[in-house]
């Protein structure tokens, strides 16, 4: 029998002469209707009893019998979807709207009958600039959830979104209990770039940032001979804040963001200069280039419609870091740092902390590819043992 799956009453004519004409070719004089709705299979039809119908189906996926079909997948997909947009939460700014349009493509890629509607997001740490970041928790009362991350897990848990989208650096090691990634699209690089304002005397710099991570790499990096100052905002606003400011030689941000915001080719080039840290001298944030995405965990059929847009490699080195996160409970007050990388079989993991008097820590774990979050449990503990 051919099995014919998303059929709905009252679609487009188009549709129903498709599914007829399909049924001919492969000449199956019936077809089981699959209702997406109430998930099960509500009445068998044949060719004649739809000729002389007035119900009209729409088809959506035929196979003949003995080839390969996910109907599991699709079935899921159709029940998850039909007759609805499916929800993609973010937070509001330029770039983060970027990266969720990079996840609505892949979506629609992987399942073309999509339709989504991308919901912006104000976050605690969007809204209070006023303070360093790394103080945004406590006075926000968002605890260890993450600044940029509880109100879009909020919306999420009570059903306002179907997923969320976020930049990975800025998830905790351990998200809401509720919740599950699902997804990890390809990863950027995950240099930080320097960007020096014209004239700037880089001996002994001032340099804008909020990050105590790279508040501790500017020490070290310039041997005590560079100054920090606090600098807030969206990746367009803190390069307009260095345009502006008389006190600043330099600011530094991620160069994924730049490059997908376009910022690279955008910046007039005698303006600044950018310059590539290398990942080495100056360790990244934990998941930097990293985008997530997140479901909630009792959603099964979310789970797998999103998981279909998953990067395996990316989504590994992910799962190492955020596992070093977790074993340290590290948060965005904790000046640390590191990546990860494949190698073959091998992942190998490179970490740094800063102790409270400024020395920096650091340490390399190797384990296999297939046992990420062991790597990072062990490279926290090797870290901890140095402390």
């Amino acid at each position: 029998m051919l099995l014919l799956t998303d059929i709905t009453v009252d679609t487009h004519q188009k549709s129903w002469q498709q599914m007829v004409i399909m049924m001919m070719a492969l000449k199956h004089p019936s077809a089981c209707v699959y209702d997406a709705k109430k998930h099960h299979n509500i009445h068998i039809i044949n060719k004649s009893s739809i000729l002389n119908s007035n119900r009209i189906f729409s088809c959506g996926w035929a196979v003949a019998p003995g080839n390969t079909f996910d109907s599991t997948r699709h079935m899921r997909y159709n029940a998850t979807m039909q007759g609805k947009f499916f929800r993609i939460g973010t937070r509001s700014s330029e770039l983060a709207v970027r990266q969720t349009r990079m996840v609505e493509q892949a979506l629609r890629a992987s399942h073309p009958d999509m339709q989504t509607q991308i919901v912006p997001i104000h976050t605690a740490g969007d809204d209070r600039t006023d303070i360093p970041l790394c103080e945004v928790n406590k006075a926000t009362g968002t605890a260890d959830k993450g600044v940029f991350v509880a109100a879009i897990e909020e919306a999420l848990a009570r059903g306002e979104i179907d997923c969320a989208v976020h930049s990975c650096k800025d998830m905790p090691g351990v998200i809401d209990e509720r919740m599950q990634i699902a997804a990890v699209l390809p990863r950027e690089v995950i240099n930080d770039t320097l960007v020096i304002r014209r004239g700037a005397n880089m001996n002994a710099p001032v340099i804008g940032t909020s990050s105590v991570r790279r508040r501790a790499l500017v020490q070290a990096y310039w041997s005590g001979r560079a100054h920090a100052v606090q600098l807030r905002g969206n990746v367009t606003t803190r390069l307009r804040k260095l345009a502006e400011s008389e006190q600043m030689d330099a600011i530094i941000l991620a160069r994924a963001g730049l490059n997908r915001l376009g910022e690279s080719q955008s910046i007039v080039p005698n303006t600044v200069t950018l310059v590539d840290l290398d990942c080495d001298s100056f360790m990244p944030a934990l998941c930097q280039g990293a985008i997530a995405v997140e479901v909630r965990r009792s959603d099964a059929a979310t789970y797998e419609l999103v998981r279909s847009i998953n990067h395996e490699s990316s989504e590994l080195t992910v799962r190492a870091e955020r596992a070093f996160l977790a074993a340290l409970h590290a948060d965005c007050s904790v000046p640390v740092g590191g990546y990860a990388k494949i190698q073959g079989p091998v992942l190998e993991l490179r970490v740094l902390y800063f102790c409270p008097d400024g020395v920096a820590l650091r340490h390399i774990q190797r384990g296999p590819v297939t046992d990420p979050e062991s790597i990072g449990c062990a490279a926290a503990n090797a870290l901890r043992a140095l402390m």
